[in-house]
């Protein structure tokens, strides 16, 4: 199916003496900066930027979600506050590396390929950005520690109060907030007290892409910071999607929140910029044929599409590593003339610095091919973009990453359509005409409607969200002191409309009753963590290369072999990389070959239906992997107890009922007695419990259970 959707012009700030910012005589951002305001205008701003900055410094709300369009200038409307006023305070909080990055460049000054500086938003308001930035993942944190021989409270508290600007990510500032960064010289609550103490503002970045569990962690976390300061504590919130049963618990739980949006029209227009181009859009259904057949079948079109511009720039995203991988071999022998680069997990970060420098400095053709660690957020000047979907946000981001940066003569976009998801493209045809002409926001309640949002993983909410306060509740209460019960007192007081104060107090119980089982304390070890852990987690070595990955997701696509600890890391070490990388690794591997056919896994446990109880948490063991053809990988899972969620049955009918995402880890299993179940791990069990009323079809009833 093909559509063309219309370019977007957004509405420009109208300026002195009609200004948000309050600029009567003089435009404050362009006296204290170099950016220039468009032809008959006195402002460089949108409208949405100096709303969002005005509201930011001095509003009523404490929630501002800015849902500007993809390419409008989001995160210059987050920082502005801290660019106008140096004593202005914030932390940028990002779901990639690759985006704390992205958003590290644009602070900071650069180079074209002719040598000349390109200047980064600190220099254009005269700041030094080397000064008052600072970059902070679990990485980064760990080579901190390791050179100045301290520990992570030291690193964090260092960080938090020198620098008036902190690129991070939401896992970091969960494990703070939630009194996870424990030293014995100091408090539990000393590093949460000081986060919440010194930003004035939280940014939290392309957040649509997180589920409930994280919605119910950021309320909490959110809840904890405005309750420990007297003095007013604003988060900003910048995605174009975000979700409303988030906001609607928000404002149950008394946080007064405004959403402010762009200005658009698809026509140029007095008073407007554009924003993004015209788009050739194509929705493709993948039905017996793979993404990598499609993309062998159809590489001559790809050829002439970069072709066909002075310097052709094109993005492939893929939903796995693996893939990504076969995408790139498959691609650099059939298209000669064109630089073919990943970026994915398995890339370093100078390698991922060279493809950004191929992409703008190449006279050649590039193709970039990725996962998700380069679309979420992350801007590229391409002019062709395929991708594989998932849920309707990800879509409408993924659609606003192209378009951007005028220049070439044709924009297209290729969307690939589930085989296991039909309904996508029968409802698509239902709301959108063959070869139509459609705005953005048509495009948008077209996407919405036809991926059918997954309204079951509310129940998430019902479930475990009173049981994730809870648990943070718990944690604050290491400390004794009446200062800390008096916090959660007035935290139980904002949760209470949320979740009701019976529920609470159950889950309390609840929660306390959990600690006793270790089926329990699986379950709160994840309710714990923010984005949940890993089934296995390999090391893995190959070529030069050395990254993490999860082992389910890499034996499909490769042949292995299984290696000493020892000779890992020592071979890591002679490529730069210290031994803290792979501390958590579970299993040490070296990657023999990728083949080009994926091997069909299955999942095999050495315990038969008798000892497995169906719709409900267990701890599983005597776990196998059948049907790869190297013995040592099988053997990988055996001696590992996972907190999993098994139902009965065909694993395809009951994934097909669920109409679960397409990354949704759900696995295909068979026991000992040859019964089949499909399968979820960790906080993806937690999701299958909380949906326990949509599998009574499938469940057993009066089954037998042995929890081990």
């Amino acid at each position: 199916m093909k559509v063309l959707l219309k370019p977007l012009y957004s509405q420009l700030n109208p300026g002195v003496g009609h200004c948000a910012l309050g600029c009567q005589e003089v435009c404050r951002v362009s006296a204290q900066s170099s950016l220039c305001p468009p032809q008959d205008s006195t402002c460089p701003l949108s409208k949405h930027q100096a709303e969002t900055c005005a509201i930011v410094q001095s509003g009523e709300a404490d929630v501002i979600f800015n849902t500007a369009a993809t390419g409008d200038g989001k995160s210059l409307a987050a920082y502005l506050p801290g660019l106008l006023d140096r004593k202005f305070r914030i932390v940028g909080l990002y779901p990639t590396i690759e985006l704390v990055e992205d958003q590290d460049r644009s602070h900071r000054d650069g180079q074209d390929k002719d040598g000349q500086v390109i200047q980064g938003w600190h220099s254009m308001f005269g700041l030094n950005a080397e000064k008052r930035i600072d970059r902070l993942y679990g990485e980064e944190l760990s080579r901190r520690v390791q050179a100045g021989d301290s520990n992570r409270v030291q690193e964090l508290r260092k960080a938090i109060e020198q620098k008036p600007l902190i690129l991070t990510n939401p896992d970091i500032f969960h494990l703070i907030i939630h009194h996870q960064y424990q030293a014995p010289a100091y408090e539990n609550a000393l590093v949460p007290l000081l986060m919440a103490k010194f930003p004035d503002l939280w940014v939290f970045d392309e957040f649509h892409i997180f589920g409930a569990h994280q919605e119910a962690a950021v309320l909490n976390s959110l809840s904890f910071i405005r309750r420990s300061q007297q003095r007013k504590r604003r988060f900003l919130f910048t995605s174009a999607t975000p979700k409303p049963k988030f906001i609607e618990q928000l404002k149950a739980a008394g946080f007064n929140t405004v959403a402010i949006s762009g200005n658009y029209t698809d026509t140029p227009t007095q008073g407007y910029r554009s924003i993004l181009q015209p788009i050739a859009l194509e929705f493709v259904q993948l039905k017996q044929e793979t993404v990598l057949e499609w993309l062998k079948e159809n590489h001559s079109q790809i050829q002439t599409t970069l072709a066909n511009e002075t310097t052709g720039r094109g993005l492939i995203i893929l939903n796995s590593v693996a893939q990504t991988g076969q995408a790139v071999r498959l691609l650099s022998e059939l298209l000669p003339g064109v630089e073919v680069r990943e970026i994915s997990g398995r890339m370093d970060r100078a390698s991922r610095q060279e493809t950004q420098d191929q992409l703008k400095y190449s006279d050649r053709p590039v193709l970039v091919v990725g996962t998700s660690a380069v679309d979420v957020g992350v801007d590229f000047k391409i002019h062709l973009l395929i991708f594989e979907s998932s849920d309707s946000a990800t879509v409408i981001q993924r659609l606003g990453r192209l378009g951007r940066h005028p220049g070439f003569n044709h924009y297209q976009a290729i969307v690939f359509l589930p085989e296991q998801a039909p309904w996508i493209l029968a409802q698509l045809e239902k709301d959108l005409s063959e070869n139509a002409t459609i705005d953005r926001s048509t495009l948008r309640d077209a996407i919405v409607n036809a991926f059918d949002e997954p309204k079951e993983y509310e129940r998430y909410r019902k479930e475990w969200g009173a049981l994730q306060a809870q648990g943070m509740l718990w944690r604050m209460s290491i400390d004794k002191g009446k200062v800390v019960a008096d916090l959660r007192d007035r935290i139980l007081d904002d949760l209470q409309p949320v979740y009701g104060e019976k529920q609470l107090e159950t889950a309390r119980k609840r929660w306390l009753c959990m600690g006793n089982t270790p089926v329990g304390k699986a379950t709160q070890t994840e309710l714990l963590r923010f984005r949940g852990s890993t089934t296995l987690q390999a090391a893995v070595w190959e070529g030069d290369r050395f990254y993490l990955y999860d082992l389910l997701r890499l034996l499909p696509y490769t042949w292995v072999e299984v290696i000493d600890e020892a000779e890992f890391l020592a071979a890591a070490q002679k490529q730069g990389k210290p031994d803290f990388l792979f501390q958590y690794a579970q299993v040490f591997l070296k990657v023999q070959k990728w083949v080009d056919e994926r091997i069909d896994l299955r999942l095999y446990t050495g315990r038969d239906s008798s000892e497995l109880k169906c719709c409900e948490l267990i701890l599983l063991d005597k776990l196998r992997l059948i049907n790869h053809p190297q013995a040592e990988a099988i053997d990988c899972m055996s001696r590992k107890k996972v907190l999993s969620f098994l139902v009965p049955g065909d694993y395809w009918k009951i994934r097909e009922a669920l109409r679960l995402g397409a990354l949704f880890a759900l696995h295909p299993l068979v026991d000992s007695s040859e019964q089949t179940y499909a399968c979820a791990f960790n906080q993806d069990a937690l999701l299958l419990k909380a949906m326990s009323d949509r599998l009574t079809q499938f469940c057993r009833k009066n089954s037998t259970s042995l929890f081990f």
